[in-house]
């Protein structure tokens, strides 16, 4: 899928999450989703997220546990998917994807609910990402 592609289709999901008003309505206070909700999301739709990174990288993530798919755009390089791993440890979300230029994420995230299927994933009280459920 090509860059502007990708970032359209990226645009599209996430502008279609955001519900009119959304910024403009009082903040709601961040909730810790705990983790037998974080395993009934891979049981009803494989958990498919999709979010922005302190690194200004946009991604969708989705997939059982075993065999995540990751599909990133970075800015000013091309966009690529890998397959990783992620599994529920106490309420926290673990994670482990190697992507093409040989970096690795592995890291364990608090995931709160902070908005109408608006979340962020912290590592130990540090904000690292923001995302939305695409919900089927």
């Amino acid at each position: 899928m090509g860059i502007r592609r990708f970032d359209m289709f990226l645009a599209a999901a996430l502008i279609g999450l955001v519900p009119a008003g959304e910024a403009a309505a009082q903040a709601q206070p961040a909730v810790r989703v705990t983790g037998a909700e974080l395993e009934s999301w891979f049981a009803s739709d494989q958990m498919a997220v999709a979010g922005i990174g302190l690194n200004n990288c946009h991604w969708i993530t989705k997939g059982p546990g075993s065999s995540r798919s990751q599909t990133v755009h970075c800015p000013g390089s091309a966009p690529f998917t890998v397959t990783g791993q992620a599994q529920v440890q106490a309420d926290r979300l673990c994670s482990k994807f190697v992507y093409p230029d040989g970096t690795r994420f592995e890291a364990c995230q608090e995931v709160f609910k902070v908005g109408d299927n608006k979340y962020e994933g912290r590592d130990d009280g540090v904000l690292r990402n923001v995302f939305y459920r695409l919900i089927r």
